[in-house]
């Protein structure tokens, strides 16, 4: 990432030309994403976001600093959380998003994902610290 690609998703996002901003960010890796994210201001970070599909917007939601994730989410409302983002999570990364809201606010969440399994596992997980192992480890399993 260097000043002249920032400053072309800039000038993409101020003219609000969605076509050409999608074109220059769909091939990047999400963590990319995140860091050019960082790169910009809030306003401009919440127009690039919004041109992403739901997969891609939700792992780099997960690389994010948490202070940029949580300016971006603050203002969603909670079924949008659970649509957009936490729906194609593994259960540890939906807790490290769920686990920086108020409780009002994971309740709202929670009561939006559609898959009741997966709703158990997150609330199963956010009983545990964030630093203990119960905390950090996901619920998925795979099988070889």
């Amino acid at each position: 990432m260097n000043k002249e690609y920032i400053d072309s998703i800039r000038e993409f996002i101020e003219n609000k030309d969605s076509v050409l901003l999608q074109e220059s960010i769909s091939k990047l890796h999400p963590a990319d994403i995140a860091e050019i994210c960082q790169e910009l201001d809030i306003e401009e970070a919440r127009f690039l976001y919004r041109q992403l599909d739901n997969e891609k917007a939700a792992d780099a939601l997960i690389e994010m600093d948490e202070d940029l994730r949580n300016e971006l989410l603050e203002e969603l409302p909670s079924e949008a959380i659970a649509k957009r983002f936490v729906n194609y999570m593994d259960s540890d990364d939906a807790v490290e998003i769920i686990r920086d809201m108020d409780e009002e606010k994971q309740e709202e969440v929670l009561s939006h994902i559609k898959d009741i399994e997966q709703a158990g596992d997150i609330v199963d997980l956010l009983q545990y610290d964030e630093d203990t192992a119960g905390g950090l480890m996901g619920t998925e399993m795979v099988v070889v």
